[in-house]
């Protein structure tokens, strides 16, 4: 092959579809380090701030700030507390008074999330595709309601783990 055969081969090359394929990549990547099934789910359990901001509530309290459109050049942001949080957003984006009322009434209604006793992977207890379902929890041990799991699956699975191991 030569190379204005290379060159030609290149040019009908879709790049559009290669970098879309990447960041999708990139994007479901985040959503793996912040221990997330899928970066639809991630998506779905964090509070959108504008901008591609994110913030999400995990499981050991800590809040997430992240960005979708800047994943690669910003890493995520951990805050102990929402209050730290709102310190650095009011510092940093020089948030006015009803900017600032208006996140913290957002970081009001952001979920609390839990980890899966099974899968390891955060997930929204209060989900509304959980509550459609009529899952109001599910837990390895019902009786002390410990153990939570993310979905009927994971629940299956574990009893099918007891039962292997008997």
């Amino acid at each position: 092959m030569t190379s204005e055969d290379w060159e030609s081969a290149l040019d009908k090359f879709d790049w559009n579809d290669v970098l879309s394929e990447v960041d999708g990549e990139l994007l479901e990547h985040l959503a793996s380090e912040l221990s997330f099934r899928t970066y639809q789910a991630l998506k779905e359990s964090s509070c959108p701030l504008g901008d591609g901001y994110h913030l999400t509530h995990l499981a050991d309290g800590r809040w997430a700030f992240w960005n979708e459109q800047n994943y690669v050049k910003e890493d995520v942001r951990f805050f102990e507390t929402a209050q730290h949080f709102l310190h650095v957003a009011v510092d940093e984006f020089k948030l006015e008074q009803p900017q600032v009322q208006d996140l913290l009434e957002r970081l009001e209604k952001t979920p609390h999330l839990k980890l899966c006793a099974v899968c390891g992977h955060h997930f929204n207890p209060d989900d509304s595709a959980r509550r459609e379902l009529g899952i109001e929890g599910i837990f390895l041990d019902e009786e002390n309601r410990e153990g939570e799991c993310c979905s009927p699956q994971c629940a299956v699975e574990a009893v099918v783990h007891d039962m292997k191991e008997g």
